[in-house]
C-alpha cells in the first residue's frame, strides 16, 4: 500500500516538473509531439549536443540552433 502512494507522489511531482509527461488520457499524437519538441530543446540548449549535432551537418552551430527552435514551434507534421 506505502508503494502505490509513493509512487501516487513521485508521478505527481514529477508531472508538476515536467509539463510534457502527460496523464493516462493525454493521446498518443500529443505525447510524442512532446516528445520531439523537447528533444529539439534539449539538441539546441545544451552546446555539447548542438556542436556534435552542427558538425553532423556540416553547418554553424548558430544556423543549428536555429533549426531546432523552429522545429520546436512548428506543427508536428509540417
Amino acid at each position: 500500500m506505502a508503494d502505490k502512494v509513493k509512487d501516487a507522489r513521485l508521478y505527481s511531482a514529477n508531472k508538476a516538473r515536467y509539463i510534457g509527461l502527460g496523464d493516462p488520457d493525454t493521446p498518443r499524437e500529443e505525447f510524442v509531439t512532446n516528445i520531439h519538441r523537447d528533444t529539439y530543446a534539449s539538441l539546441g540548449q545544451h552546446d555539447s549536443l548542438l556542436t556534435y549535432t552542427a558538425v553532423a551537418m556540416n553547418r554553424s552551430p548558430e544556423v543549428v540552433r536555429q533549426q531546432m527552435i523552429k522545429k520546436m514551434v512548428q506543427p508536428k507534421g509540417t
